[in-house]
């Protein structure tokens, strides 16, 4: 089975990344079966999510496979977005989403948006430290 209703066909930049680093580019169909087979399972990692601990950014597309308001709800599972920050900033979380404008799962990671974006949070200091 071959995605093509998601655009993952052998003309695409996917594609062409598969065939300079797969040991067996013809195996490209199997990929795509398994891939096929993933996407249309259902799964809920909400409780996963939920026990994380450490200060996380979540970072998706705008018209990302995944819809924008799945990604509100993994930030609000982190302690995103339940109460105003406040003047001092004592009430931000320490998660934090960024929905990139104009960006998908397959180019989001080319796009320098994304470094904008990841940048600032992974400068930042850790929790507790100085």
């Amino acid at each position: 089975m071959l995605l093509e209703h998601l655009g993952i066909g052998r003309a695409t930049p996917m594609y062409e990344l598969y065939a300079r680093v797969a040991p067996r580019p013809a195996d490209w169909p199997v990929l795509l079966t398994k891939l096929g087979e993933l996407v249309n399972k259902a799964y809920d990692c909400s409780k996963d999510v939920a026990g994380i601990k450490a200060p996380t950014l979540i970072v998706f597309g705008d018209a990302d496979a995944v819809r924008p308001e799945h990604a509100v709800e993994f930030f609000g599972l982190l302690g995103g977005g339940k109460k105003d920050g406040g003047w001092d900033g004592s009430g931000v979380s320490s998660a934090r989403l960024a929905i990139l404008p104009g960006l998908t799962h397959y180019n989001i990671f080319s796009s320098p948006a994304l470094a904008s974006a990841v940048t600032p949070f992974l400068d930042a200091p850790m929790p507790g430290t100085r």
